[in-house]
């Protein structure tokens, strides 16, 4: 068997990225797009302060709405979550959250499930009633949790579409931190329908250029390529005009040991007339 080692030029790393709907149904599957909202039940703790929504049944969580008050007198637990949640988005458990050049100390705050968030959601994709997110007007604020766009109201457009991430109107109204699936909005009565929102899913994906040159690999391994007693060609033509098929690239490490193997889609005929380049992508 013949190896060549592969240029470490010839390695290529993508991050790619591949965005779906948040929402999922019981098989994992997304449901929902950019016109269309999936049907969610609500299920309230008995203290009022949390609902959650699901699709199908309670264990296929989408979402949690989670009302925090700094100043209760009622509520010790929306008390300790502005806390918290003060702690986690602006690293200071004392600190007020502000928009529109005011603190803010009644919200609401929706907390994306992990399984629909994936890895981040995806800026410019939110809409809650006609609310959005200014991704595609402004720069993120940095905090301590990452990215922070305003929510702001978006247009309806000619047609029926809507300006995801981008409205004419300045007033804000909340929050969107895509970097840990929290949306902030003043605890006002507000419409869940549509509520439309996608994430981001990286696929990381190394990608490796093997190339066959017109000297290589013309001649088979395989046994019945010669004769068992001589050692010679058994076909003389191919002894000058050798004839093999490709099928298989192997990836090997140092020590000799099959790491990944691909198939070509279909044998490549190679001798010493031609040369032959396969892009292999191995994803992980």
């Amino acid at each position: 068997m013949s190896l060549t080692r592969i240029d470490p030029a010839d390695f290529v790393f993508n991050n790619d990225a591949i965005s779906t709907s948040c929402w999922r149904d019981e098989n994992g599957n997304p449901v929902g797009d950019t016109e269309t909202t999936p049907t969610f039940t609500p299920q309230p703790f008995p203290d009022g302060n949390i609902i959650n929504y699901y699709i199908g049944n309670p264990a296929n969580l989408q979402f949690s709405n989670v009302i925090i008050n700094k100043t209760s007198n009622s509520s010790l637990v929306a008390r300790k979550a502005y806390g918290q949640f003060s702690n986690i988005i602006l690293g200071d458990k004392n600190a007020n959250f502000k928009w529109g050049g005011a603190s803010k100390t009644f919200l609401r705050v929706i907390s994306i499930s992990k399984n629909s968030l994936r890895s981040s959601l995806l800026p410019g994709s939110l809409r809650i009633g006609n609310l959005t997110d200014n991704s595609n007007m402004s720069p993120p604020e940095i905090l301590n949790c990452g990215r922070a766009y305003k929510i702001i109201e978006g247009d309806i457009l000619p047609g029926g579409g809507f300006s995801f991430g981008r409205g004419t109107n300045s007033t804000e109204y909340g929050l969107f931190l895509p970097d840990v699936g929290l949306i902030l909005l003043e605890a006002f009565n507000f419409d869940l329908f549509p509520f439309i929102l996608s994430n981001l899913n990286p696929t990381p994906t190394n990608h490796v250029f093997i190339r066959a040159r017109n000297t290589e690999y013309n001649y088979s391994t395989n046994p019945s390529f010669i004769s068992g007693n001589s050692g010679y060609i058994i076909n003389q033509d191919w002894f000058s005009n050798p004839q093999t098929y490709i099928t298989t690239v192997g990836l090997y490490n140092d020590n000799n040991e099959l790491m990944a193997t691909a198939k070509l889609p279909r044998p490549y005929n190679k001798n010493f007339n031609n040369e032959l380049l396969i892009q292999v992508g191995l994803n992980f």
